[in-house]
């Protein structure tokens, strides 16, 4: 009995009049894999038009329906992604930390998360983390530069394109070293908790997001290399 049916499906899954039904599903799964928003909906869209046909062939007319207003909800998304891209011009500092952060996220998008930072100014001699506390926020250095301490110890520096405070977001542990500026610095600050439910939200920009905290990180080590390797003789 298990044998005929699974003749059964293999002959109906080989059947050439269910080929049209294959090709959307594959275009919905392939929909699903999409970072971008605006290819999510293209393939969606294809998704929903090809099963509308297959639907149609198969005379079955409320699915036909359904499949027809997936299309039109996905085609109605599409424009206002389009809409919302073009609205507006980024200063010169939001267009640093979206080309720096979010390189590939949808303007749409980038947008919404700048817009959940707030842009702050300290003097010299501000401190911007300290030793064995957790930061309450996420800051982008976009001007000036700050010293890095540990136990008094000089650590090295950080700058323009770097961020403070991002092994604490992802671990949740207090942070290693202190930081204080060593110049004027302006910085965008995002408060952790509302960061992190926004995160959670949209994937693409966590994972935009995360990328650039791994690149930074690897520009740090280079830099503490660079500073230390005199002292040892390498």
């Amino acid at each position: 009995m298990d044998g005929e049916i699974v003749q059964q499906f293999i002959t109906a899954f080989i059947d050439p009049k269910n080929l049209v039904g294959h090709v959307a599903y594959v275009l919905l799964i392939a929909s699903m894999l999409m970072r971008s928003m605006r290819w999510l909906r293209i393939f969606a869209i294809s998704a929903g038009t090809v099963s509308a046909i297959y639907y149609w062939t198969q005379a079955d007319y409320v699915s036909v329906f359904w499949e027809t207003i997936f299309t039109l909800v996905n085609i109605f998304q599409l424009f206002y992604i389009a809409i919302e891209n073009s609205r507006g011009r980024f200063s010169k500092d939001e267009k640093y930390f979206i080309e720096t952060c979010l390189p590939g996220v949808e303007r749409a998008q980038a947008r919404r998360f700048v817009k959940l930072g707030a842009w702050t100014q300290v003097s010299d001699g501000a401190i911007l983390i300290t030793e064995d506390t957790c930061p309450q926020r996420l800051k982008f250095v976009v001007d000036g530069t700050a010293i890095v301490m540990r136990k008094s110890k000089h650590l090295g520096k950080v700058g323009r394109g770097d961020f403070l405070g991002e092994m604490s977001y992802l671990t949740g542990k207090n942070a290693s070293a202190s930081v204080t500026a060593e110049s004027t610095m302006r910085y965008l600050a995002f408060d952790r908790d509302v960061l992190k439910l926004h995160l959670d939200r949209n994937p693409e920009v966590r994972f935009a997001l995360e990328s650039s905290f791994n690149r930074n990180l690897v520009g740090k080590l280079a830099k503490t290399n660079e500073l230390i390797r005199p002292e040892t003789g390498d």
